[in-house]
């Protein structure tokens, strides 16, 4: 489990990097697409909270703070998390993720390598049957997650001004 927390704070780091390093106005002023950068904060976080509730064997959804169908696609959840965080503020948004990743790592750190190879339904018996190992949700919801909104958020047009 130490490689993969290892590679869960090296992506972890520059993303904060990249955050500290703007203003409010910049993290509150909306794009294009409607999101400002508080709202990728809350998205992100939403999806660590959703990671957290797998491997404590509670429901995702409700972790995100969304009520939607089980089955529900991404994107339907993506633009429920927006819809609830779209008006907090800049430092609700430090808040919320500062403190769903400081969860989360407490909790993935109790973790074994034999927990992150135990399938999905190990952690979500009454959720559809998946037997692929839940080290992949870890990646997806954590490091690479990171990076995939670190490079949407530099790219910003907020952050060209």
């Amino acid at each position: 489990m130490n490689a993969e927390l290892d590679r869960i704070e090296g992506s972890w780091r520059p993303l904060m990097e990249l955050v500290d390093g703007m203003d409010d106005a910049t993290l509150a002023a909306p794009g294009p697409d409607g999101w400002a950068i508080k709202d990728h904060l809350f998205h992100v976080a939403a999806w660590e909270l959703s990671l957290l509730a797998l491997v404590e064997g509670k429901d995702r959804l409700a972790a995100m703070g969304v009520t939607l169908d089980p089955e529900a696609e991404t994107d339907p959840i993506n633009d429920a998390v927006f819809q609830l965080h779209r008006r907090e503020s800049v430092e609700a948004a430090r808040k919320y993720l500062r403190d769903s990743h400081s969860r989360l790592v407490a909790a993935l750190a109790e973790l074994t390598d034999a927990d992150l190879q135990r399938p999905y339904s190990f952690y979500q018996p009454g959720d559809v049957v998946e037997m692929r190992p839940v080290i992949g949700w870890v990646g997806g919801n954590t490091y690479e997650h990171y990076d995939e909104h670190a490079g949407w958020i530099a790219e910003h047009p907020a952050t060209r001004s």
